[in-house]
């Protein structure tokens, strides 16, 4: 095993530690190791999880610009064509009221108006 606990791996260090692995994972599996396993880290997935959604929202924002463009080509082009420009819709995203609680009230009701008397268990008798 490696002794760099809690430090960034890398290099010879990782190739090691992969290489244990692999063995560990032999012995317990009672067969060899696929060549097609792969072997990460914490830290490698969620750097590829982040670019990923970075990535996403690029994407997003290239579609969004071209959409402009088309729309306003498709404006120009009725326009210039003596159309009457379609209306505009408002750009920017429809705000939803957040719900608000009603306070609780001063004195909490009972939640029963009437509460029934307690009735004596017939077993009561018995004791």
């Amino acid at each position: 095993m490696t002794n760099n606990e809690g430090e960034a791996w890398g290099g010879v260090e990782l190739d090691r530690a992969e290489a244990e692995l692999r063995q560990v994972l032999a012995v317990r599996m009672q067969r060899a190791v696929p060549a097609d396993l792969v072997v990460t880290t914490r830290t490698e997935i969620e750097k590829r999880e982040f670019k990923a959604y970075g990535q996403g929202w690029r994407d997003r924002g290239e579609h969004e610009d071209q959409r402009r463009r088309s729309a306003a080509a498709l404006r120009g082009q009725s326009q210039a064509q003596g159309q009457a420009a379609p209306p505009r819709r408002d750009p920017g995203g429809k705000i939803l009221p957040f719900p608000q609680q009603a306070p609780p009230p001063a004195t909490p009701p009972h939640p029963h108006p009437h509460p029934p008397t307690a009735r004596p268990h017939p077993s009561d008798d018995d004791l």
